[in-house]
């Protein structure tokens, strides 16, 4: 299995190789070069991203000419320009967050790094970005556990299961202040993929929302949801009695508006500022997710870094990563009150140890061979 799915990401990988390094020149770490978007994605990125050139102005960051936010000044004189993408706006707190981080390295780094941080998907899906970090024409990506279990991390399918953390905090805490959590960013470095795992963002709950009140088990059969374009997620809302359709984040807004989905899942936060209120009306209130997204480097532009540099990457994502936390409990409050103004209902699960109880047999399924691990995410904090 661990080799079936090494080798797709590698024919994968392979296929877009001569593209993107014509388009990106072999991109490096003193001179990364991100792929533009097409012409569609840049399109979709431009309504997602409104509001972002302002909010980042004020650290001196600006829109490039090929869509990306950076302080060209600073980039002008820099010894290390960093690329990363995101699906999210950068209006998002996960948008503001890689803002953040971006000043961090250039101040602790007196100039001599800058981040070039292109927003809302502009250089492409998730698979799409991981292929170029492996690449070296991207140099960052926060990228869901998952999706590295099927690019060959196999130990990344136990921290992908759902029902594993009481709560968020406990969540945090395993994974950001744990030798588990290190451990597991250690298997993505020694994994040979050409990842290297320099920090994690733990989130908020990945909660559904749909086009239809949802308070029980069986209210979720046979609805059509969204699902990330991994196996572990498609598993998971079969497991709940629903029907996952794999679809990229930028196309959920307009199959929600056009009954191709009834439902998709995601962060308050997400759903807030991708105005999903305007197609979906029902915010579910399910706990059985709380993300923990790996942020991963590219190990062909990593190298070129001292080890002094490497250790400050990981520091600055480090803090943005707190920043991030921290905002996110300062928001969710103010953010669902207006939501709820705009007349989204945020429902009440009456039956969540059924849920729970619906996902064991694919949760003990994928964690063989790791019980052990399985056992540390569980009774943490219990």
């Amino acid at each position: 299995m661990k080799n079936t799915r090494k080798t797709i990401a590698l024919l994968l990988t392979s296929s877009l190789a001569l593209g993107l390094l014509t388009a990106c020149g072999g991109g490096t770490a003193s001179s990364s070069s991100a792929a533009p978007a097409s012409s569609s994605q840049a399109a979709s990125s431009e309504a997602s991203s409104e509001g972002a050139s302002s909010e980042a102005a004020e650290g001196g960051v600006s829109e490039a000419s090929d869509g990306g936010l950076v302080d060209a000044a600073a980039a002008a004189n820099a010894e290390h320009v960093i690329t990363i993408c995101d699906s999210q706006p950068a209006s998002s707190v996960l948008g503001q967050s890689i803002l953040k981080f971006g000043e961090y390295l250039q101040q602790e780094s007196n100039g001599r790094i800058v981040l070039e941080f292109y927003p809302s998907a502009m250089l492409g899906n998730g698979t799409t970005c991981m292929q170029q970090v492996q690449l070296g024409s991207l140099d960052m990506y926060r990228c869901d556990s998952d999706a590295l279990y099927d690019f060959g991390v196999d130990s990344m399918k136990v921290i992908s299961l759902p029902y594993l953390f009481k709560d968020q905090e406990s969540a945090v805490d395993i994974v950001l202040n744990s030798d588990v959590g290190q451990q597991m960013l250690d298997d993505i470095t020694n994994s040979g993929t050409g990842f290297v795992g320099v920090g994690w963002i733990v989130d908020t709950p990945r909660s559904f929302f749909a086009n239809k009140e949802i308070t029980k088990l069986e209210d979720l059969k046979g609805l059509k949801i969204r699902a990330v374009e991994t196996q572990i997620k498609l598993d998971y809302k079969s497991a709940l009695g629903m029907n996952p359709v794999p679809l990229a984040w930028s196309e959920v807004y307009t199959s929600l508006s056009t009954g191709v989905i009834d439902a998709a899942a995601n962060t308050l936060d997400s759903f807030y500022t991708n105005k999903m209120d305007e197609v979906c009306k029902y915010f579910i209130e399910n706990h059985g997710m709380y993300p923990c997204y790996p942020v991963v480097f590219s190990e062909a532009t990593w190298n070129k870094f001292s080890a002094e540099d490497q250790q400050l990457i990981k520091d600055c994502w480090a803090k943005a990563s707190e920043f991030y936390n921290e905002t996110c409990v300062a928001t969710e409050e103010k953010e669902k009150a207006e939501l709820q103004e705009k007349g989204v209902t945020f429902c009440q699960i009456t039956d969540e140890d059924k849920w729970a109880e619906a996902c064991e047999p694919m949760i003990q399924e994928y964690s063989k061979g790791y019980e052990d691990l399985l056992a540390q995410l569980r009774t943490w904090g219990k």
